[in-house]
């Protein structure tokens, strides 16, 4: 924002913008017109009274649209000469969004550059960040997602499941339509736990592999105190 502020002003400074207005571009536009392209016969003032006056409004309004560089110095002007609160309500939603308009355009590439630069230092370098630099890629396949299992003994068991291809389109698995089922049933327990299966590729149940397991010892459980 400093920035763009800066810009601004640099540029009025320099009578490159803030010299004639909001409609610079529109008088640009009917100099240019005036002197290449002649209307001898009058049609831009027919179609200007037959149109009450909407045919040059519209052209002016949308070229000072357009011009928002234009809008942003000139109204910054008024502001640091007048105040802000010598601008009507209108001209200062218009000069607000003007502001976030090119604040968003300017700043949504540079913010990119520096967390995508940070991502990439904190992978290549320091090792960290796996997780942040992979989901920005959105890459839809390597997924891993991790199951626990409590032993009978306490002992519980973590797996670390992995799939390198995730499909991209699904179907509705005839065989789970036509399996038996028992009353409150476990899924995992059947022989086709899943209502969907893969369209194309190599179904997720028959890829899937555990790329990590291990086991965290149930806590002894402490001796009572005896009793004095």
């Amino acid at each position: 924002m400093l920035l763009m502020e800066l810009a601004i002003e640099i540029c009025i400074h320099n009578h490159l913008l803030a010299t004639s207005g909001y409609h610079t571009l529109y008088e640009w536009y009917r100099k240019v017109e005036s002197e290449h392209f002649p209307d001898p016969t009058g049609l831009r003032t027919r179609l200007e009274h037959w149109t009450f006056g909407l045919y040059p409004a519209c052209i002016k309004y949308l070229m000072s649209a357009f011009d928002i560089p234009e809008v942003m110095a000139v109204t910054r002007s008024t502001i640091c000469r007048k105040g802000i609160e010598s601008l009507p309500r209108g001209g200062a939603i218009i000069y607000y969004v003007c502001v976030f308009l090119y604040f968003w355009v300017l700043s949504t590439p540079v913010v990119s550059l520096v967390f995508g630069s940070y991502l990439y230092i904190c992978i290549n370098w320091f090792h960290i960040h796996f997780d942040e630099a992979f989901s920005s890629l959105r890459i839809a396949n390597y997924k891993a997602f991790t199951r626990f299992h409590i032993k009978k003994n306490g002992d519980l068991e973590v797996f670390t499941l992995a799939v390198d291809k995730v499909p991209k389109e699904w179907m509705l698995d005839p065989d789970w339509d036509m399996e038996s089922k028992q009353p409150f049933q476990m899924s995992y327990t059947r022989k086709f736990p899943s209502k969907w299966r893969s369209a194309s590729g190599l179904d997720p149940i028959n890829s899937v592999r555990i790329v990590d397991k291990f086991v965290i010892p149930r806590t002894p459980l402490s001796p009572t105190t005896p009793k004095s």
